[in-house]
């Protein structure tokens, strides 16, 4: 995946080629124990971001302690657990702390970033018609 600089402090993702169609999709990594990097697409229409499960045991992360929850969806209603702090990086963009919800129920080649924790973080712009998604910490 190529990332195209653009201003100081910012980093421009190019959408990525998934399915027949183009999404903003970044490469992040899960920090637990190990450090597992994914790639996820970045949705505005989610609340928390969803995970499949096998991403915490690849990070090392035990979701023992985590809350059960039932998230509702397009699709009806799943069981995940969340976890409160994640420590996640972007490069260029540096780490933040984020809840994560882990699940069954979702694809495990994809996971989606949500609003809580990262879009509070940054200042983030879809730009549909470049196909391109700039995201910058807040304050620069």
């Amino acid at each position: 995946m190529k990332t195209i600089h653009a201003n100081p402090g910012e980093k421009v993702f190019p959408y990525v080629l998934y399915h027949k169609r183009y999404y903003p999709i970044i490469p992040i990594i899960i920090e637990g124990r190990e450090r597992t990097i994914i790639h996820a697409l970045v949705d505005s229409g989610a609340t928390i971001s969803l995970f499949h499960a096998s991403i915490a045991d690849d990070a090392g992360m035990d979701l023992e302690d985590a809350e059960q929850v039932y998230l509702a969806g397009v699709g009806g209603y799943i069981k995940a657990y969340v976890k409160k702090r994640v420590r996640v990086s972007i490069e260029g963009l540096g780490r933040i702390t984020i809840p994560i919800a882990f699940t069954e129920h979702i694809a495990s080649d994809i996971a989606i970033l949500g609003r809580q924790g990262f879009f509070e973080a940054f200042e983030i712009t879809f730009r549909e018609w470049e196909k391109k998604l700039i995201i910058k910490p807040r304050g620069t």
